[in-house]
């Protein structure tokens, strides 16, 4: 899996707390928007996406500390589906409302997520959609109609040595290599995610488990 240092790209200290991180990511936001960035649009799109991706790992209390301990990587459409990340979400919403910038390029930038939806951000304007429908309502509706996102299961057999020092392996899949790391004292039967994994292995989001077999 590619090695993404999410701290860094947010621009702050691995021991930052949530509300710097919150912070850092609202300001990149508007340094990126593309209408701040005329004639470099698309790189102005890869480095919101970028920074978007970082925050719905950073953001929520429990991928941070999944990703402090085994480095797995996020999307950009993970932002919508925490409370945390959600709610920073919606407040830069507003940060470019007040700003008079557009929101009409968050559709490529969340397009996969959105995919099938009947949803998109052009609807909104001042915090208002078509038919009454607010961004909560977005939110909210593409929660429950979101598809169960695909799994892949693996298996690891570690001697009991191996299980009490911990160790780091590689798993390649369709020629792809993910790096796994297996916290010390584990015990058999512990299932580890590699959270979006198979972006990375089969371009399209979804989560691979390894479960450790102790012998």
């Amino acid at each position: 899996m590619p090695n993404k240092d999410y701290y860094q790209i947010l621009g702050v200290p691995k021991g930052a707390s949530d509300d710097d991180i919150k912070k850092a990511y609202r300001r990149l936001a508007m340094q990126f928007h593309p209408d701040r960035n005329p004639g470099r649009e698309k790189w102005a799109n890869e480095k919101f996406k970028e920074i978007n991706e970082a925050f719905s790992v950073l953001g929520d209390p429990e991928k941070r500390r999944q990703y402090d301990q085994f480095g797995t990587a996020g999307s950009a459409g993970d932002i919508f589906g925490s409370p945390y990340t959600r709610t920073t979400f919606e407040e830069m919403m507003r940060d470019f409302n007040s700003s008079g910038l557009g929101v009409d390029f968050l559709d490529s930038i969340f397009g996969d997520f959105l995919k099938g939806r009947g949803f998109s951000f052009r609807v909104f304007r001042g915090g208002t959609g078509g038919g009454g429908m607010n961004l909560n309502d977005l939110f909210r509706q593409a929660q429950t109609q979101a598809p169960p996102r695909p799994e892949v299961n693996y298996e690891i057999t570690l001697t009991a040595d191996q299980a009490k020092k911990g160790l780091e392996k590689d798993l390649i899949r369709r020629g792809k290599k993910l790096r796994v790391k297996i916290p010390a004292r584990v015990k058999d039967g512990t299932r580890i995610r590699l959270r979006n994994a198979l972006q990375t292995t089969d371009g399209y989001p979804g989560d691979i488990f390894i479960t450790v077999r102790v012998k």
